[in-house]
């Protein structure tokens, strides 16, 4: 088992993890105990959720972007729905990237996600779809279609619960799901099928891969960004706070880009304004790569510095979704799940 799977515990507290694990897995087991005895709350209109069984990025905001355009190009008004975790000062780094990249889209943030949603249907009646972001383990709430996505670099179905290992829940908790997508996927991969067929009982429905769709430039003062040329050869810092770090670092090597160094934090962390000029200044002189989620709080930390983050060239890789196969799969759920209006199913 590598490093990377032996789950998110620094080495020096990875003794303590087995009885964690056991612990967390009794209360998940519980939790699933209790959920399938209630009866979800129906929003009034579908819900597609977009999630994983294991903790760490495995591509739902650009997945849960391709629904939306997906259902828009179909003629659907959906809302995209999220918890808005750990928001600081009232933003949170995944809502302000989805107002970025959506920003005609209602977003319904709060932890209450039945109440977040009926206030957004409230505002735009016109609402006929939700996406629910990081909804498989929120099972209060019915859903019409749960789309479970799998990162084939880090599959991590194979291992422990957390913090032993990635799982948030058991790997059978994929034979809940309603679709199977692997991401970062440059083909199918054997090994991942075999993942999936055993623990779910067939394979993954389909196969994905990030695109970087546009590189935006922010440089200097410039108020608006433009977009970076080609990154071949370019040496850069990464800097992230992301679920899964390594990920994003060899998606920049992967666009040609030199990484000179990595500058990683904890998922969600909030950057705070000294912090972001100390990136910069490490930087010595050399563009700082960050994602889109990042730059939610990174960016305006850059519009208040009056030190080196000013100074700085920042590239953030706006990322999309190409898929693989099963694109044809995914789009007929999709329909179906619109067509069922009305109807409350278990989560």
């Amino acid at each position: 088992m590598t490093g990377d799977a032996r789950g998110p515990l620094p080495a020096a507290l990875r003794p303590l993890a087995v009885p964690v694990s056991w612990a967390y897995g009794a209360g998940v087991r519980l939790h699933r105990a209790i959920a399938s005895m209630r009866t979800p709350h129906d929003a009034g209109v579908p819900v597609v959720s977009v999630g994983n069984v294991s903790a760490g990025g495995t591509g739902k905001t650009p997945f849960v972007r391709w629904i939306v355009g997906a259902l828009e190009e179909t003629g659907h008004v959906p809302a995209i729905a999220m918890r808005g975790y750990r928001a600081r000062g009232g933003i949170s780094d995944e809502a302000e990237e989805y107002r970025a990249m959506l920003p005609g889209t209602p977003l319904a943030v709060g932890g209450d996600r039945a109440a977040a949603i009926a206030r957004v249907r409230a505002r735009f009646p016109e609402i006929d779809a939700v996406v629910l972001d990081d909804g498989f383990q929120h099972r209060g709430l019915a859903r019409a279609l749960d789309v479970v996505l799998v990162d084939a670099s880090r599959p991590a179905i194979d291992g422990a619960l957390l913090p032993a290992g990635w799982l948030r829940e058991p790997a059978d908790g994929l034979r809940r799901a309603g679709l199977v997508v692997v991401t970062r996927a440059a083909h199918e991969d054997g090994r991942v099928e075999d993942l999936v067929r055993r623990v779910r009982g067939r394979a993954p429905d389909a196969w994905t891969r990030h695109a970087w769709h546009v590189v935006e430039r922010h440089a200097g003062a410039e108020p608006r960004p433009d977009v970076a040329t080609d990154l071949a050869g370019t040496r850069v810092v990464v800097a992230c706070a992301i679920g899964n770090p390594q990920a994003f670092a060899r998606d920049v090597r992967a666009h040609g880009a030199l990484v000179a160094a990595e500058r990683f934090a904890p998922d969600h962390h909030a950057y705070t304004d000294a912090e972001v000029d100390a990136i910069a200044a490490d930087a010595r002189g050399l563009p700082v790569v960050v994602t889109g989620k990042d730059w939610a709080k990174v960016g305006p930390a850059v519009a208040r510095s009056r030190g080196a983050a000013a100074r700085c060239e920042w590239l953030i890789p706006r990322v999309g979704i190409e898929f693989v196969t099963g694109e044809g799969a995914v789009r007929g759920a999709l329909a179906r799940a619109m067509a069922s209006a009305g109807q409350v199913t278990r989560a």
